[in-house]
């Protein structure tokens, strides 16, 4: 089982719809608004409507520097990935169907525990 823990960067506390600011915003290290601001700009400016789809930030990602890695094994969970595949002193965005989170020395950092989701990628930093 992969560790825990609570983290949600909403000013207003809401925990549905904007896992992917959330997860910007940890990775990145800047607060939710600027997450949210510099990822809207970015859509806006390449005609985008909305930054929650996978194309979108997955284009985001790639063109500030990041690489997306398809997932190491077919069926690996959110654990499995804590437990196998992370290595510590790394941050990980991980793309799940429909949800981004984040994986920082094998600990899952969200507002819920998707340790038993399937991933379908990532990011690393």
């Amino acid at each position: 089982m992969a560790d825990f823990e609570y983290y949600n960067a909403n000013p207003k506390g809401l925990r549905t719809g904007d896992c992917v600011i959330r997860a910007f915003s940890f990775f990145f290290g800047v607060t939710w608004r600027k997450a949210f601001d510099d990822l809207l700009s970015w859509c806006a400016d390449r005609g985008l409507v909305n930054f929650n789809y996978r194309s979108s930030y997955n284009k985001y990602l790639s063109e500030n520097g990041y690489k997306r890695h398809r997932t190491p094994k077919k069926g690996l969970t959110v654990c499995g990935f804590c437990n196998h595949f992370a290595e510590s002193g790394k941050t990980y965005i991980v793309s799940m169907k429909r949800h981004l989170t984040i994986v920082q020395d094998g600990k899952i950092i969200d507002t819920w525990d998707c340790s038993d989701k399937v991933i379908d990628g990532y990011w690393e930093r």
